[in-house]
């Protein structure tokens, strides 16, 4: 496998900590994608993540903030139906 993308829920839950331990025995970790988007209950939990990959020394590869600039009028957004 040369990419295995793990989506996990938000925070440092139990999950976290299998998935780092599994990987870390298995010498499989090069490094962690955080992606957020802007609302600041999002950003709460990342600034968690990234203390978590701090203390398990998971590298931060990157940190991506989704839906960041996407402004629609909901009045614009067209909505297909089962037909397409």
């Amino acid at each position: 496998i040369d990419y295995l993308i793990i989506d996990t829920p938000p925070g440092t839950s139990d999950e976290h900590i299998s998935t780092v331990q599994f990987l870390k025995k298995a010498d499989a970790v090069s490094g962690a994608v955080v992606i957020t988007t802007p609302e600041e209950v999002s950003m709460a939990d990342v600034r968690k993540e990234l203390n978590f990959c701090q203390k398990t020394k998971v590298p931060v590869l990157g940190i991506v903030e989704n839906m960041a600039t996407y402004q629609k009028k909901l009045s614009e957004l067209n909505y297909l139906g089962p037909d397409g």
